[in-house]
């Protein structure tokens, strides 16, 4: 059953990440993006998203936590790591704050989104 939460939060957070970044002002580009092919760009999201899942999912599991509450919970703590390496992106790499924030703002509700759902099927 959990198998089936996994790929449904994967599906889910790669429905929102879409809609999200599609709804959103791009921040303006210091440099230009690298041209991938779009097939590839699906397969390689889809696929980060069925591995979050399954980290969430394990994390759930471990600590034998269930429920939307713990889900939700458990999806804000681990927002702490996105941010912390985007945080260093722009402090050392001089990735715009704009374009930080902006995948901040995907991680937190793809990671809630992901937890809550996870929450449901543990």
């Amino acid at each position: 059953m959990i198998t089936l939460g996994i790929v449904i939060a994967a599906a889910a957070a790669f429905v929102i990440s879409a809609v999200y970044y599609g709804t959103m002002p791009a921040p303006t580009a210091s440099e230009p993006a690298p041209r991938r092919p779009v097939a590839a760009q699906l397969l390689v999201e889809l696929l980060r998203n069925l591995a979050v899942a399954a980290l969430v999912a394990g994390l759930l599991a471990v600590a034998d936590w269930s429920g939307l509450g713990a889900g939700v919970v458990l999806g804000l703590s681990l927002w702490t790591l996105p941010v912390v390496l985007l945080a260093g992106s722009v402090f050392h790499e001089g990735v715009g704050i704009r374009r930080a924030a902006l995948h901040a703002g995907d991680w937190l509700i793809k990671l809630v989104a992901i937890g809550a759902i996870l929450g449901l099927f543990s």
